[in-house]
């Protein structure tokens, strides 16, 4: 019985290996540059053609890249899972419908070389991460991270408001973004 059970560990393993190895290989075809891409598991990659990658990247599993505006990662950087990454924006502040309405603001996303990131890191549209840079786990990061930066994430701040009455009229009128009456 252990015998089998090792055998059978050992195929589920090359499967998974194959598998992570055709997705790596597929990615590769779409995004620019991307020598020595190492994948930790599977990674949700969003307009990947817009991904530009460098050399001997490291991203784990689970980590998420929306490239609609933009994502340039550079040489030797390392991604830890469950990373997400966002290089656009939605209105928001006065939008036709609720939440967000259907304007795209491109933002594009800058990593530099020689960055590691830690696990369940959120990088907003538009961030600029600077050579040499690490980024603790959990933070969300935002702006201009300047070179060899050690970032961890503050307690949590409100930052303004929206405004409450056209956001009440609009709930009023049904004005959702996922609603057939938008």
């Amino acid at each position: 019985l252990y015998r089998m059970l090792s055998a059978l560990r050992s195929v589920r393993d090359r499967v998974e290996r194959f598998a992570l190895e055709r997705h790596r290989r597929s990615i590769l075809k779409v995004v620019r540059g991307g020598e020595g891409l190492h994948l930790d598991g599977k990674v949700l990659f969003v307009h990947a053609e817009r991904l530009t990658l460098g050399r001997n990247v490291h991203i784990g599993h689970g980590a998420c890249f929306n490239c609609l505006g933009g994502i340039t990662v550079g040489d030797h950087t390392i991604i830890s899972g469950q990373v997400t990454i966002y290089s656009y924006d939605h209105a928001f502040k006065r939008p036709s419908r609720l939440p967000y309405d259907d304007e795209v603001t491109p933002k594009p996303v800058y990593i530099g070389r020689y960055v590691w990131i830690g696990m369940n890191v959120t990088i907003a549209p538009g961030t600029i991460i600077e050579d040499g840079a690490v980024i603790g786990i959990g933070t969300v990061v935002s702006g201009h991270i300047p070179a060899n930066a050690i970032v961890v994430s503050p307690k949590p701040r409100i930052v303004g408001y929206r405004d409450e009455s056209h956001t009440r009229a609009l709930a009023q009128q049904e004005r959702f973004y996922l609603s057939a009456a938008a």
